[in-house]
């Protein structure tokens, strides 16, 4: 049976310790430029707010939603963040964003995945949202490796309509995480 091509996003499901799958509060500015989809893979700013990630950022985080109050005073609960989207007196908009470096997602290859893969390392490959449910489309490459990368893949996902190959899902960490200690390309270990 064929694996069905169907990106989903990043999709927590379950912790590496056992532990509790809990999203933490960030902010996004008011009138991003970005749309920010369900299970899209974000980045921290300079500026302290966040912003959609991309294959060689290192990741905050994966989007599960937000909180806001719009123009006309109606607070509002969304499954993703539309660009340009501008909120009550320009404020600041409530992301919620499953940060913690222990999470497990599952995310769909944008290629073939095979056993051989586990361990390895793989970027993210940004697509285009669904507008309509808020869905991320991001998946993980099909292109892995020992180097740097946005994600390490532990495993294939289980499930009775899954298997290695073509559009595979796999169960992933993010490697080049926000919060975990890390060495710069100067040496310099930082947080």
């Amino acid at each position: 049976m064929a694996n069905v091509d169907a990106a989903f996003g990043m999709k927590p499901v379950r912790h590496l310790t056992g532990g509790q799958i809990r999203a933490n509060e960030y902010k996004i500015a008011s009138g991003t430029s970005s749309n920010i989809f369900n299970g899209d893979c974000v980045k921290l700013l300079g500026t302290g707010y966040i912003d959609v990630a991309a294959a060689g950022n290192r990741i905050l985080g994966v989007f599960a939603g937000a909180q806001y109050t719009a123009s006309d005073g109606e607070v509002k609960f969304v499954k993703y963040f539309p660009t340009g989207t501008t909120t009550q007196a320009s404020g600041d908009v409530t992301a919620y964003i499953y940060d913690d470096p222990n999470i497990v997602f599952a995310v769909q290859s944008a290629g073939s995945a095979d056993f051989a893969d586990i361990g390895n390392l793989a970027d993210i490959v940004v697509g285009s949202g669904d507008t309509l449910t808020g869905q991320s489309r991001v998946e993980v490459s099909g292109t892995t490796g020992t180097g740097t990368a946005n994600l390490r893949i532990l495993r294939k996902f289980d499930s009775p309509k899954n298997e290695y190959g073509t559009n595979g899902i796999l169960e992933v960490v993010i490697h080049e995480h926000e919060l975990n200690q890390h060495i710069d390309a100067d040496g310099t270990v930082g947080v």
